[in-house]
């Protein structure tokens, strides 16, 4: 963050004063309840206004490019996982998909032509030599498009002027309809005129992303039918949709496949299908990008952008034993392949060795990652720890974020509010 453009709701502040923190903080508010902005809840639709902290920040001028540039890549060499799948037996044993998802995957028609269409990558650390990328999430766009909503507002609030000329381009998700727009253009370059939309859901699935992009397809004059893909067949005309699944319990896609076939023949389009979003979910996808077996995947452009972005991350069991895990208690977290919401994971220094060494002699072909540390902000009600969201759209960064929490793990289910960061350079 560039200090000189960073606003934290401090005593110590002046600046933050002098510009009207407080008065735009409680503009934005009231913008996030007219506009109905709700926060997400782990199940079902959330009942609470988005929680937006009082703070913003710029990226540093000379810090920005290069982190753009690094996640781009980044996000390039995740594209080559997902290629390279379903011809490479060593890939496939490693990441160790589910065999009800490994199925379809396999069916993919041309998998050299797979790309992540869209992404969010979540980073921990406070410069370009400690920030590190912990994840990526191809399914949920929700908390994207209400980051970018709420850094509209503050371009609308008191410091409007200010973020002006700190940050004068404003970026893609900040865009009304972002979403929408780019989900129709995608529909007409695969299948031309598309009708209804399709929302495709799980059962268990929170309703947070799909209202949003529910509402801007509305906007945009499209009919949206909210539908799990066990119903495909009540909806035989709907040829474009967006699917938002994380495949927590693989064993209901038995019921998809119709769902599936539709995918695979090309009589159905959505975003990051099958092969590209049951690959690039996978946890153990980090484990592929920091061991050096599969260095072999990536080319040499590339191969800087993983060595700055990757923490050390293996696949318990299959690249480090058991016994170093307990031994690096303090400096290292275990992680599910497959959750979301921050559930199922287990950070070694919160843990006494013998509780340490029972996680992890229960969880063998878990993601095994360094920990890195979160920066920091003040608020009104004291520092927060917070992260670093950066979406990415067919290949592209198209904005920032940040979300906090006063505890360990930053994920909008855990509470927490939404910091808004900003870039100082155009990202069009």
């Amino acid at each position: 963050m560039d200090p000189e453009r960073t606003l934290g709701h401090c005593s110590a502040s002046a600046l933050a004063a002098t510009l009207g923190l407080d008065q735009a903080w409680h503009q934005v508010q009231e913008r996030v309840a007219a506009e109905s902005l709700m926060d997400l809840a782990v199940h079902g639709r959330g009942h609470n206004p988005f929680p937006v902290r009082p703070a913003l920040a710029v990226l540093h001028p000379d810090a920005e490019p290069v982190l753009r540039r690094r996640v781009q890549g980044l996000v390039e060499c995740l594209n080559q996982l997902v290629r390279q799948y379903p011809a490479d037996r060593e890939l496939q044993d490693f990441l160790a998909i589910p065999a009800r998802l490994h199925r379809w995957i396999m069916m993919e028609p041309a998998p050299e032509q797979l790309r992540v269409d869209y992404c969010r990558l979540d980073l921990l650390g406070s410069t370009l030599d400690t920030v590190r990328v912990l994840e990526f999430n191809p399914s949920s766009p929700g908390g994207v498009i209400s980051s970018g909503m709420v850094n509209r507002f503050w371009r609308t609030s008191k410091l409007g002027p200010a973020l002006a000329e700190w940050a004068p381009h404003a970026a893609p998700f900040e865009s009304e309809d972002w979403f929408a727009r780019w989900l129709l253009r995608f529909g007409r370059e695969h299948v031309g005129d598309q009708g209804r939309i399709a929302l495709f859901h799980s059962h268990e699935s929170t309703k947070f992303e799909l209202d949003q992009v529910h509402r801007q397809l509305a906007r945009c004059g499209r009919e949206v039918v909210e539908i799990e893909p066990c119903d495909i067949d009540s909806i035989e005309d709907v040829r474009l949709g967006y699917l938002k699944y994380i495949p927590l319990e693989p064993d209901e896609v038995r019921r998809w496949d119709h769902f599936c076939a539709r995918l695979i023949e090309g009589t159905l389009v959505v975003p990051n299908p099958l092969g590209q979003r049951w690959v690039a979910e996978n946890k153990l996808c980090l484990a592929a990008l920091s061991d050096p077996r599969f260095r072999r995947l990536f080319g040499e452009r590339n191969v800087d952008c993983l060595d700055a972005l990757v923490p050390y991350s293996r696949k318990l069991g299959d690249g480090i034993e058991g016994d170093e895990v307990v031994s690096r208690r303090e400096h290292l977290v275990l992680k599910a392949p497959y959750s979301f919401h921050g559930k199922d994971v287990f950070i070694g220094s919160e843990y006494d060795a013998r509780s340490w060494a029972r996680v992890v002699g229960e969880h063998e072909g878990w993601l095994v990652q360094e920990r890195v540390r979160a920066a920091s902000v003040e608020t009104h009600d004291g520092p927060y720890l917070h992260d670093v969201v950066v979406p990415v759209l067919e290949g592209k960064v198209i904005g920032y974020s940040a979300r906090m929490n006063d505890g360990l793990l930053l994920n909008g289910a855990q509470g927490g509010g939404a910091y808004a960061i900003f870039s100082p350079h155009a990202l069009n």
